[in-house]
This record gives structure tokens, C-alpha cells and sequence, in this order.
């Protein structure tokens, strides 16, 4: 993690600052690379694994306060002992265990979590996971934690000023429909006031050149995807 700071977390993450009480929710995805995780723990008030996620416990970074889903998943698995954490059985079928865990994390008091080991393998919980940044974006900050790269959300007409090392790669997705009127500077290849949606342009793997990067989201929301190491060069071969 290049310009990630470990020494503070993720609590001055350069693209998901801590603004307010914040959980962190580990979901029963990949695993993420140790260092991911302690990563996004510095700056936690909350700590909540879902279903299976993360057990045994004791190989974590530290314990989760919360266990919360259906426990499909943990089923014939041993649970208990002194210092376990509390296991919160939700049997609605309405909601994944994702969502269940922000539903808690809101009731907790926080305004902000990151979501951590929520993309890959079924590609319907990756998707699905997604799609809770911008349900859940009128009640509090969601971001994704992958193995490689993080997203946020920009709302309709926000504007933010990041500084990234050189050479980072990130990418624009809208979230609903078509955003118009988006503006990207300081990278690759630019935007100014351009439609991104489902039909096209593409804005994946642009490239920070200046610093800082500028991006308005123009009228629509946009999820913004960053690598957290820059590329490795490119081998050259002389003749």
C-alpha cells in the first residue's frame, strides 16, 4: 500500500477519510491480505464480522466485538469460550448478512463503514455488496475494501481534491444510470463536463499524472475505484 499511512490506518485514508463514528465490517469473501485488514482496523469504533467471516477468531488482527447473519455458514462450527464475541442471530431472508451488519452498525451509532472481503468469488454477493454503497448512502459513508484497489462513492455534484502518488490507477463507474457532466483533472486521460453510463465512454484504469487528482461526479453518483500500489513498470527490451 504505497501511500497508505499504517501508522494512523484507514483513519486518514487519503480517499475515505474518517469524518464520524465508524464500523468496520468483515463479510465471508476472500480473505483479505493481513495488512488490508489491520489497515482499515486503525480508526475502527466498531468491529462486526459476518456469518463466518474471519473464524477462527483468534487469527485476526483483533477479535470482533459482533458475529451477526443467518449462521448458514457456521453451522456444526465450535463458538464460545471467554472472550468470544457476541453472536447476533438475524433470520431474514430479505436482507444479506452484509446488510444486516450495516442495519446494526446504523443502530450503533455510526455514519461510515467499510466493507472488507465483500468482492469476488459468487458474483452476486460482489454485486450485490456494491449496490449497498449507494442504498445505504442517504443514512452513511459506505466504502469497499478489495484485495486490491478500494471504492467510494461521490454524490451528485461533489467535487474532491486527493493527493496520490503518481502513476496511481483508478476508475469511474456510475452507480445510477448516466452521470453528466463529469470532470476529471490531473490524469491520463482527462474529463471535462463528459457523460459517463452504461452505454459508454469507459473510465477504467485512467492514471493520476498531477497532484493533486480532481474529480467532480457531475449530476450523477459515481463510484470511485483506487488501486492501492501503483503498476510495476513495464519491462523494456533493447535491441
Amino acid at each position: 500500500m504505497s501511500f497508505y499511512d499504517h501508522e494512523t490506518g484507514g483513519a486518514t485514508c487519503p480517499i475515505f477519510p474518517k469524518k464520524a463514528r465508524r464500523a468496520v465490517i468483515l463479510c465471508d469473501g476472500p480473505p483479505p491480505p493481513p495488512g488490508v485488514l489491520e489497515y482499515w482496523l486503525g480508526g475502527a469504533d466498531l468491529f462486526i464480522c459476518t456469518d463466518a467471516a474471519g473464524h477462527p477468531y483468534d487469527d485476526l488482527p483483533v477479535p470482533p466485538q459482533v458475529v451477526i447473519g443467518d449462521f448458514d455458514s457456521l453451522a456444526g462450527r465450535a463458538l464460545g469460550g471467554p472472550d468470544s464475541p457476541v453472536f447476533l442471530r438475524v433470520d431474514d431472508q430479505e436482507t444479506s448478512d452484509s446488510e444486516k451488519a450495516l442495519l446494526y452498525a446504523l443502530d450503533q451509532g455510526c455514519e461510515e463503514a467499510v466493507l472488507v472481503g465483500a468482492v469476488g468469488w459468487r458474483l452476486d454477493h460482489t454485486l450485490n455488496n456494491t449496490a449497498l454503497i449507494e442504498r445505504f448512502s442517504d443514512r452513511m459513508r459506505v466504502a469497499l475494501a478489495s484485495q486490491y484497489a478500494d471504492g467510494v462513492r461521490l454524490a451528485p455534484g461533489e467535487t474532491v481534491s486527493w493527493s496520490l502518488d503518481l502513476g496511481t490507477r483508478f476508475s469511474l463507474l456510475p452507480l445510477v444510470g448516466t452521470s453528466c457532466g463529469v470532470t476529471v483533472e490531473g490524469a491520463e486521460y482527462p474529463l471535462l463536463s463528459d457523460d459517463l453510463g452504461p452505454r459508454g465512454p469507459t473510465a477504467i484504469s485512467n492514471v493520476v499524472v498531477y497532484d493533486p487528482l480532481l474529480i467532480n461526479a457531475g449530476d450523477g453518483p459515481l463510484l470511485v475505484l483506487v488501486d492501492r500500489e501503483r503498476p510495476a513498470p513495464r519491462a523494456t527490451f533493447e535491441e
